[in-house]
């Protein structure tokens, strides 16, 4: 008989890229529930750091503890984890599968992987909306937990009125998890138009696996060569040394086409630190526009096929004269802009903390264990009777 009181988690949690950080955030929102969690690191068919042989197989499933399990893989990679899997021998279990989309239409090939489970969980409004088009089985939003941060030193500075002799933008990001659909040329562009004669004012391109894209890695070779204010870090650099660059930056910048959910966008939330973003996709649920500066968009075809994509998939082109407007408003406005980013932190603390999220998964997981059933809490409700006004306001 399988034990109800815990979950079993398979994921990807030990690297350190976008898919791994969010397995590890939400197993670290499992662990913060009273379910136990028996966990299984799985290597990653790419973008590897530190690699584990564990394969899913009929013997490693009959040797669970637990009757939920929770796989957190990409969709496009079920083939590739449940290949020594026997048909029938998920049957038993209630399996659910934490995806992320990026565009507004699933694709065909990854819909037709639902059928390996009971419930998708999916970290944003927009991936739920893409994923439930589709899906003949429950999509639930179990958001990623934003990690608490201390306002950086030098956004605190600034708060005190200190002034330091350069102003700093900058950009994040992993090129393989598709270099157009983070945009950055298209920042960098904006950027230039605004500060390319003012030496004081800085934009620092931090960018990974660039070696999968030589034509933009030649092309930020040149802009870095042109143009000094103009930083690229392309070499790997451990993850403490990121929170050390987020120590050094007025504003961060994200003009992506689509998000499932935004870390770089959150950690830099999180932060207190001012930020400048596209005003679609995942990172909407925590982006208010009261608080982040958010670019104008129209929605476009992708144009061609990718590895994620097809050509006629939708993705936000953000307007280039609002996102110059907002390059030169952070920085002429930039006291203003501290202040809405304080108020952005805060609402990323109340409303998505780890034990906010660990409720949600919490509740959810009740229900499963109970089979969805409920008591009839109306038995003492005299609903014949009591239907009028409570609160007559002094009348």
């Amino acid at each position: 008989m399988l034990n109800s009181s815990g979950i079993n988690f398979f994921g990807s949690s030990d690297t350190a890229d976008g898919i791994g950080r969010a397995a590890a955030l939400n197993l670290e929102s499992i662990k913060n529930t009273h379910f136990n969690t028996q966990e299984f690191v799985l290597s990653r068919p790419v973008a590897l750091e530190r690699k584990s042989n564990l394969i899913i197989t009929d013997d490693l499933l009959n040797s669970l503890k637990y009757k939920i399990n929770c796989f957190q893989f990409s969709a496009r990679w079920i083939p590739h984890y449940f290949a020594h899997l026997s048909p029938q021998i998920l049957d038993g279990y209630y399996n659910i599968g934490y995806w992320f989309c990026e565009v507004s239409d699933l694709p065909d090939q990854w819909a037709r992987q639902l059928h390996f489970f009971d419930e998708i969980w999916t970290a944003s409004s927009f991936c739920q909306d893409s994923i439930s088009k589709v899906s003949n089985i429950p999509v639930i939003k179990i958001p990623l937990f934003i990690e608490s941060r201390a306002i950086t030193k030098r956004i605190e500075g600034r708060l005190l009125g200190n002034k330091y002799e350069t102003f700093r933008f900058c950009t994040v990001a992993n090129m393989y998890s598709d270099a157009e659909r983070k945009n950055i040329l298209f920042s960098i562009k904006c950027f230039l138009d605004v500060y390319e004669h003012d030496l004081s004012t800085e934009f620092v391109v931090k960018v990974s696996n660039l070696e999968y894209d030589d034509k933009l890695s030649a092309i930020l070779s040149k802009i870095a060569k042109t143009h000094s204010n103009v930083i690229v870090i392309s070499e790997f650099v451990p993850q403490n040394e990121i929170e050390d660059l987020y120590n050094t930056i007025d504003v961060y910048v994200s003009l992506h086409r689509a998000e499932g959910f935004g870390l770089t966008i959150s950690d830099a939330i999180a932060r207190g630190i001012p930020t400048i973003t596209t005003g679609y996709s995942g990172n909407m649920d925590f982006c208010n526009h009261d608080q982040v500066m958010l670019v104008d968009y129209k929605l476009v075809e992708v144009g061609h096929d990718r590895l994620r994509y097809k050509k006629n998939d939708l993705w936000a082109e953000p307007d280039m004269g609002s996102a110059i407007k907002w390059f030169k408003v952070a920085k002429s406005d930039y006291s203003n802009h501290l202040l809405r980013a304080k108020e952005a932190r805060l609402f990323v603390r109340e409303n998505f903390s780890n034990n906010v999220v660990s409720n949600i998964i919490e509740n959810r997981l009740e229900l499963i264990n109970n089979g969805f059933e409920f008591s009839n809490d109306f038995d003492s409700r005299d609903i014949e009777i009591d239907i009028g006004i409570k609160n007559t306001y002094g009348f």
